[in-house]
């Protein structure tokens, strides 16, 4: 957003020296309901990919910060492999889940999802995101949840969301400010406990040969 000046910064920081982008900066959608103007931000987003006829978009908001976990190697195999597995939604970091499945040694199915500051779309979804017919009580990750059922996240994540002190999108996080960072921290806590039952498991192996 033009008249947010501080994330324009944050986020220039963010993407500073890392090359492997093709960073493209998309002025926000404004509306009265944040969220109503977030997901034409995104369906911006979309149609522009349309246009330059690309396979893959990555949507990144304002608010996203590249974690410790982070690499250009990590991010780009995930991408190519969740892709071979038929991935609609690729997510770099989540602040919420239902139920979580091993699809590699670092990336989960899970059946929806919290939080849009960084996820991968593939084109075999991009009409579904056009068509929707967006509600005044939806929410991007609500709906794209809906949408697919073959939506995935990385773990460790690679992206988490920063604090400004203010919401720009849903009621109940203007009034919890720090809510968000909890969302972060709890589905950290319960993946975390997912990937090391299944690390202890040995299923790493087995899915590293699916990849493969």
């Amino acid at each position: 957003m033009k008249n947010r000046n501080e994330r324009k910064k944050h986020i220039l920081n963010e993407f500073n020296g890392r090359e492997e982008f093709d960073v493209t900066f998309v002025d926000a959608c404004e509306h009265s309901i944040g969220a109503v103007g977030l997901w034409n931000s995104i369906v911006k987003v979309i149609n522009l990919a349309i246009e330059q006829d690309d396979d893959v978009t990555i949507v990144c908001e304002d608010n996203h910060y590249f974690t410790e976990d982070y690499s250009k190697e990590y991010l780009f195999e995930n991408i190519l492999n969740a892709h071979k597995q038929g991935a609609d939604i690729l997510s770099g970091g989540i602040g919420g889940f239902g139920y979580a499945v091993p699809t590699a040694k670092n990336r989960y199915w899970i059946d929806w999802f919290w939080c849009t500051q960084f996820i991968v779309i593939y084109k075999r979804v991009f009409q579904k995101i056009l068509n929707d017919d967006f509600k005044v009580d939806d929410t991007a990750d609500g709906v794209i949840s809906q949408l697919s059922n073959n939506i995935m996240t990385l773990y460790p994540f690679i992206s988490k969301q920063k604090e400004f002190g203010y919401s720009d999108i849903t009621q109940g996080n203007k009034d919890n400010l720090n809510l968000i960072s909890q969302h972060f921290q709890r589905a950290d806590f319960y993946l975390s406990a997912i990937h090391n039952v299944s690390n202890f498991y040995n299923y790493p192996n087995y899915f590293e040969k699916m990849d493969d």
